[in-house]
């Protein structure tokens, strides 16, 4: 239970279920008694807010200090840029740090919706074997549903794997919400975000997108995150919408000089407003995302293009239209679906719409944009996890927003590659 800015353990852990009731069909019932309970040694912790405030009003004024690099997958596991070679290459630093310093705690801490591959998966478990500290978070429904050998892997380590499960009701709910970050944190020294779930052995092929750090202050932001995920207190502190750098949390407690709590969807409208030149969008899902005061993200790209601002969306395909998706069809019968409304809404308005698909027909049409990354201006970048619906306000997902000239060119320069290497119908 939290009180006040704390959280305090239970005396015990108690057992809802045995695996027979659990392959029950029937409605179970059980009286929560001492008879079901075990010895709770489970702890949570929480960050110093203080501490936490000092970071970001730093990095307000010193962006280069986050030592931020662009990741892009560009649907190559071996090209140099892709995150799969920085994942690997940090659990090997961190386990060089532990034997360099036996006495030192060192930590691999993994907050990612799906981590179910295997090159991943040994290597925590190697890393773990090294008395090197590995938790990880991920999202408790597609675990339990993949029945994975990986997870089974990782449980059977001794590793901390906690499944984390979304259940809030709201009219404006599309899909069912869930845990849906997608970062890792090294020694909190290092860390790694972006649009990417760790499942390269099946899904190579997409584009996605990301940022890593070099950055104990962002590691720290993060790990505020992370402890809350696994039960802690987050914690609270001060942010300005108009800084050059914000990490923002679904969930966090990051809050305005008025007192209200700034958020990602509250960040992609407010830049959206604020655009002059240019938008430039590459996005796997979209819907009409609301803000607090009757907005949508849908509205404010349509007002932007009619006060003159050139704006370009790169779209899955396969998802930007309506029916059933994971099937087989022609792609005659693939570009003929109908497109969802909030997609034909943007088209209708006269912006630039392109949906993408991979070079080659398969019997499955298959587009292979991940990403959920912005560019505004020529100098702004959105990026993160966050997709932009009204799912994802309901869901555990991150939002970077970040001013820098010179990230937005590689940024840029990944938008442009998309469309000469990818086929993208207009």
């Amino acid at each position: 239970m939290h009180l006040g800015e704390h959280s305090i353990p239970s005396q015990h852990e108690y057992i809802f279920m045995d695996k027979h009731q659990l392959e029950d069909n029937h409605q179970q019932h059980r009286a929560i008694t001492s008879a079901w309970a075990t010895q709770n040694h489970f702890r949570t912790y929480e960050l110093n807010a203080g501490e936490l405030q000092s970071d970001v009003d730093w990095y307000n004024h010193h962006v280069e200090s986050l030592n931020l690099t662009p990741k892009f997958t560009k649907g190559q596991q071996n090209h140099p840029y892709h995150p799969k070679r920085f994942l690997h290459d940090h659990i090997d630093k961190v386990i060089r740090s532990k034997w360099e310093n036996p006495n030192r705690l060192c930590t691999i801490k993994v907050s990612v919706d799906c981590i179910d591959d295997h090159d991943f998966i040994n290597h925590l478990i190697h890393a773990s074997q090294q008395k090197v500290l590995v938790q990880c978070i991920v999202d408790w429904r597609k675990m339990t549903l993949t029945n994975s050998q990986n997870y089974a892997s990782l449980k059977r380590s001794g590793i901390e794997l906690i499944g984390v499960f979304c259940t809030p009701k709201h009219h404006l709910i599309e899909v069912a919400p869930d845990m849906h970050t997608k970062f890792v944190i090294f020694n909190d020294e290092d860390c790694i975000m972006g649009s990417f779930n760790i499942t390269f052995d099946r899904w190579w092929a997409n584009w996605e997108s990301g940022m890593t750090f070099h950055s104990k202050g962002i590691c720290r932001l993060l790990d505020n995150i992370f402890q809350s995920q696994r039960g802690g207190v987050i914690q609270k502190y001060g942010v300005d919408p108009l800084s050059r750098f914000n990490l923002l949390y679904t969930f966090g407690r990051q809050y305005m000089r008025n007192g209200q709590y700034y958020r990602p969807h509250h960040a992609i409208l407010a830049e959206i407003n604020r655009a002059r030149h240019s938008i430039k969008l590459s996005l796997f899902l979209i819907g009409d995302l609301m803000g607090d005061h009757n907005d949508s993200v849908i509205d404010a790209m349509i007002n932007a293009k009619n006060r003159g601002v050139d704006v370009q969306i790169l779209f899955n395909g396969h998802l930007a239209r309506q029916g059933r998706i994971g099937i087989e069809r022609s792609m005659h019968d693939e570009l003929n679906r109908p497109l969802l409304p909030a997609v034909q809404r943007l088209k209708s308005a006269g912006i630039r719409i392109g949906l993408v698909y991979g070079q080659d027909d398969l019997p499955v049409p298959y587009s292979p944009i991940h990403s959920k990354y912005c560019i505004i201006d020529g100098t702004i970048v959105i990026e993160g996890s966050f997709n932009w619906y009204n799912t994802s306000v309901f869901s555990h997902d991150l939002l970077v927003v970040v001013n820098s000239h010179e990230v937005a060119q590689s940024y840029l320069h990944e938008f442009d590659q998309m469309q000469r290497l990818l086929r993208v119908y207009y």
